[in-house]
């Protein structure tokens, strides 16, 4: 009688975590330290990291808030990004 077979490999990993707002930065270095960087020294792996950004002011944004950041994420070549009405 032959051995079963060893299960699948798992191929495929995915994840989703909200950031606090008051310590984005290292929430951030702490996944790519102990998540990003771990998946990406697989050989061969095909990686994909998004980035989803929402911001509500209840007073709305200035002129000056709306240019700057428009400017940046233009800038910055965001696949997406705007103002709107809520």
């Amino acid at each position: 009688m032959d051995p079963p077979a060893p299960p699948p490999a798992k191929r495929r990993f995915f994840g989703t975590r909200t950031l606090s707002p008051d310590r984005y930065a290292g929430d951030f270095k702490k996944i790519t330290d102990e998540v990003l960087a771990h998946l990406a020294a697989v050989p061969g792996v095909r990686l994909t990291v998004s980035l989803e950004i929402e911001a509500i002011a209840d007073d709305g944004f200035d002129e000056e808030k709306l240019r700057t950041v428009g400017e940046n994420a233009r800038t910055l070549k965001f696949d997406q990004h705007g103002f709107e009405d809520e």
